[in-house]
């Protein structure tokens, strides 16, 4: 007898046990592999005391590992609760004391362990656990608690038993079809709920999920490369997330797609309808298990209805007495069914205002769900959606009430007031908005208002703008009229610049296209796109009505050059823009020291103002282009501790805490009572260990892994990197702290560097044209810039490799590496960094050690008017410099492809002035040369 989805799942693995279950990240896993590894999982789980009915907190990377162990809590016999690497520390703690979580299961230890006083289990103990039998259950049992948006501020946990999940597999097998020849893309956060269907229903069908990894989840690119790399036969997706999907240009007609966890428009529907095989909008809260009816959308769509009811579902539109009202009548609507949850995690009094007795039919005792959605029937017997009863709402597919971001900005003591809106713009998409009256003598700016709610609210529900008022507007009964509430300006967005008209052709055209995108009235030409409201969606929707008006333009060219201003400039074919102007030409100086290539980008208010490059990428070869690639030696590690101090600023690390709590491939040999190293000892060159071997290799040459440099190749006794001198004592430069780092961001991610380094700082900062992989130069479509010796003679193959990758391995250009300075110093500021904390930023232009000009990764110069930072980098046949000041936001980056490369970093600081004011005594006070 089949009583959990469990159950249904190793059906699957006897019948089939070599079929693909799962495909992610270039990996495949059979159900026989998924179902050894979910057994070890729950062998893991029983080690740690998890017992029939626990709750278990899952907070893991979209790997590989996922699934298996979410099945593992199964086979324990427990029920989960899902987490993501985006819920901040605070909500996580709300999370799992509300569902009575003992144990929860992660690859961020770190991030959970001040907050949880439970069990913490690291993924990473799976290999070593034991197999487990599963534990017997039924139908009751839960399988996941849920939470969603509370109206007090306090998130709602919902129970859902097997038995319900169940029911909605079955009904969507057969409603949509799913056979083992099909393909499921999963690209839903675990934490959303319709994330259950695209898991599930392919695993109990003998189908495979084809699993989307973080960063390919949010880019529509991406996903459409998965959806045609392995044939995907169903894709599910808010209506938000098909607009993400088509505006990358969505080609497959053969897919099944399902729509909802928001109000399908009719501009939506018809525009995606001719696209699919077939089309059908879902509908269904959280609190009766994912959908509860489904609707066919037709060729011509007039208007988007919700359906009839999904196998053993029950529909009723009720007035305020709970009687039934008429077709055609509004009137909110109620659900039962087997889809109805057991209730809210510890909130009985919630559970029995939302879930109240069906008088109407039923088993004895059953019950019904009150949505809180306005609804009437339609003569045929479909429900018509007509919206909410109450102030939540749906952004982005998230159910959010509005409360609890009133609540958390009320906790703010500037604040005296709050109200939240979400603002609707004309394609269908909402935006929230915070109105906030403030607290007598006080005051606020938008991004400490954010960043207050970021402290315990998910991502998605940090309003866009916030709106400083006197007064809120009241209706005649005294209320707050939501309606009346003004429009957000430019400052409530975020625009911390005066406004500056667009002052040619293209920027006002580009001007015009922001506006209707963003729904702001007034777009400055030193405007910020991510300033203005920007997101992830609105940059799609903006390439795309770009298309539309004949601008053919990337993501990464909105990144690069993300202002009205630089952007009109890339357009009008002005690459260098002004600050090039009267800077003399440097190929003579280039000729006499045999310095094929220099590329340059300049910085200007801590912004990519100008990129450009000067001679050849070798003699005889082609133009230097600002596009083109060169070895930056050591700003590797530059960049690589900002990677460190990204996963400090996401909470997964303490910078302070022994090394040897995160690495797990390899540990620190420590002797007896030494003091431990920590991530800040090693990025400021102050750990003690001895030195790593630091040569490099020629292209087509093997090299020794970082493990094999770490513990010595074979492994050596002791290892060959050990504790020499006392941390922090003794301030040397050498490779051996990077190789380290470069270990404990692999142990952390669990991704190999190169991709590690991708989701942690390059795609975050836009910076697509730089890769730490040996052959991302050969595979980038970038032009290469070859190394050269002193005489200009080309390096044989071209360039060495270095086996610690981030020590030198970074391949990239003059404005992605001003890129990584601007987001520093953002950060320092305060001002909307992308990957960083203020507080990290500041504790990372600290002077690490006295007399070494050296902070976290970066060279620190405080003796001048500005405080500056930077660094400088060489590898055979190249020479890279970079610098920047904090006040001023001036900066400038010099790449060379010559072992006289100083010459040209020489050359740019004497003519500093001409390009970026009088950054040069900047240059030479930092001892670059």
């Amino acid at each position: 007898m089949t009583r959990r989805v469990l159950d249904l799942v190793e059906r699957q693995v006897l019948a089939a046990p070599d079929a693909v279950a799962l495909v992610v990240d270039g990996v495949e896993r059979t159900y026989r592999e998924l179902d050894d590894l979910a057994a070890r999982y729950a062998g893991l789980l029983r080690a740690n005391g998890v017992r029939r009915g626990d709750a278990v907190g899952l907070l893991l990377d979209r790997g590989a590992d996922l699934p298996a162990a979410m099945l593992g809590v199964w086979k324990a016999g427990a029920t989960y609760v899902p987490l993501t690497a985006a819920t901040p520390p605070a909500r996580i703690a709300k999370v799992l004391a509300t569902a009575d979580a003992k144990v929860i299961v992660t690859d961020a230890a770190e991030r959970v362990a001040e907050v949880f006083s439970g069990t913490v289990v690291p993924a990473a103990d799976v290999a070593g656990a034991a197999p487990a039998d599963t534990v017997p259950g039924d139908g009751l049992d839960l399988a996941y608690v849920m939470f969603t948006s509370g109206s007090t501020g306090e998130p709602k946990g919902v129970q859902i038993s097997h038995g319900a999940l169940i029911n909605l597999l079955k009904s969507m097998e057969r409603l949509v079809g799913s056979r083992p020849e099909h393909a499921w893309l999963a690209s839903t956060a675990v934490s959303f709920d319709i994330s259950a269907l695209e898991l599930y229903l392919p695993l109990i069908t003998g189908g495979r999920i084809v699993l989307a990894g973080d960063t390919q989840a949010a880019d529509g690119g991406e996903l459409l490369k998965l959806v045609d790399k392995h044939a995907v036969s169903h894709v599910q997706a808010t209506p938000s997330g098909w607009k993400l999907v088509l505006a990358a240009g969505f080609p497959p007609p053969h897919v099944v797609a399902l729509v909802g966890g928001e109000a399908l428009p009719e501009t939506l529907a018809t525009r995606l309808r001719p696209l699919v095989a077939r089309l059908v909008n879902v509908y269904g809260p959280t609190e009766t298990t994912v959908w509860s009816t489904s609707w066919d959308v037709p060729e011509a769509v007039d208007r988007v209805l919700v359906g009839r009811p999904i196998p053993n579902t029950r529909l009723y539109v009720l007035d305020a007495k709970y009687r039934r009202v008429p077709v055609g009548v509004t009137g909110e609507l109620y659900i039962a069914g087997d889809g109805v949850a057991r209730g809210y995690a510890n909130r009985p009094d919630l559970t029995a205002d939302r879930f109240v007795p069906e008088p109407f039919g039923g088993n004895p005792g059953s019950r019904m769900y009150r949505t809180g959605d306005l609804a009437r029937f339609t003569r045929d017997g479909s429900v018509d959606f007509l919206g909410r009863a109450d102030h939540q709402v749906k952004v982005r597919g998230h159910r959010i009430e509005l409360g609890e971001i009133e609540a958390g900005l009320v906790a703010h003591p500037a604040v005296a007031d709050a109200v939240v809106v979400a603002r609707g713009d004309e394609e269908g998409g909402h935006s929230l908005v915070a109105y906030t009256i403030p607290a007598p003598g006080a005051s606020a700016e938008p991004a400490e208002l954010a960043a207050h709610l970021a402290q315990s609210l998910p991502e998605y529900m940090i309003p866009a703008a916030f709106v400083t008022m006197t007064a809120f507007p009241l209706s005649a009964a005294g209320k707050v009229d939501r309606k009346a509430l003004p429009a957000p300006d430019r400052t409530a967005l975020g625009a911390s610049k005066p406004y500056q008209p667009p002052a040619t052709d293209t920027e006002r055209r580009l001007a015009a296209m922001w506006s209707r995108v963003l729904g702001v009235e007034q777009v400055g030409r030193d405007d910020r796109f991510f300033d203005l409201g920007g997101d992830s969606l609105r940059v799609v929707r903006f390439l795309a009505v770009a298309k539309e008006e004949g601008v053919e333009l990337s993501l990464a060219t909105l990144y690069r050059h993300d202002t009205i201003a630089n952007l009109g400039r890339m357009l009008d074919g002005d690459s260098s823009s002004s600050a090039e102007e009267g800077f003399p030409s440097p190929l003579g100086m280039m000729a006499e020291h045999h310095v094929p290539a220099v590329s340059i980008a300049v910085v200007a208010d801590g912004e990519v103002v100008s990129a450009f490059g000067y001679g050849e990428l070798t003699p005889g070869g082609g133009p230097t282009t600002p596009d083109t690639l060169f070895q930056v030696g050591s700003i590797s590690k530059h960049v690589t501790a900002v990677a460190v101090l990204a996963l400090a600023s996401q909470g997964r690390i303490d910078i302070d805490t022994d090394v040897n709590e995160y690495l797990t491939s390899w540990q620190v040999p420590y002797p007896p009572d030494a003091e431990p190293i920590t991530a800040a000892l090693l990025m400021a060159n102050l750990s003690g260990l001895s030195e790593t071997s630091n040569e490099q290799y020629h292209r087509d040459a093997a090299m020794p892994t970082v493990l094999d440099l770490l513990q010595g190749e074979p492994p050596a006794d002791p290892p060959r990197v050990h504790v020499v001198s006392p941390p922090g004592t003794e301030f040397v430069k050498h490779n051996t702290h990077y190789a380290v780092l470069q270990q404990l961001v692999v142990d952390v991610t669990g991704q190999p560097f190169p991709e590690a380094m991708r989701t942690l700082v390059l795609d975050p900062l836009g910076m697509d044209d730089s890769g730490y992989a040996v052959d991302h130069p050969l595979t980038s479509g970038r032009p290469v810039a070859l190394g050269h010796d002193e005489h200009g003679v080309v390096l044989d193959g071209g360039w060495r490799n270095r086996s610690t990758a981030a020590c030198g391995g970074l391949w990239t250009t003059a404005s992605d590496v001003a890129r990584v300075a601007a987001e520093i110093r953002s950060a320092y500021l305060g001002r909307s960094p992308r990957v960083l904390t203020r507080a990290i930023a500041e504790r990372m232009l600290t002077v690490a050690h006295e007399g070494s000009l050296f902070g976290l990764g970066t060279s620190v110069d405080p003796t001048g008017a500005d405080l500056e930072f930077g660094h400088i980098g060489e590898s055979p046949g190249y020479r890279a410099v970079t610098l920047t000041g904090i006040t001023a936001g001036t900066g400038l980056v010099v790449l060379t492809n010559s072992d006289n490369g100083r010459e040209a970093h020489k050359f740019v600081a004497a003519h500093a002035d001409r390009l970026v004011g009088d950054l040069g005594t900047g240059l030479s006070a930092a001892h670059a040369y």
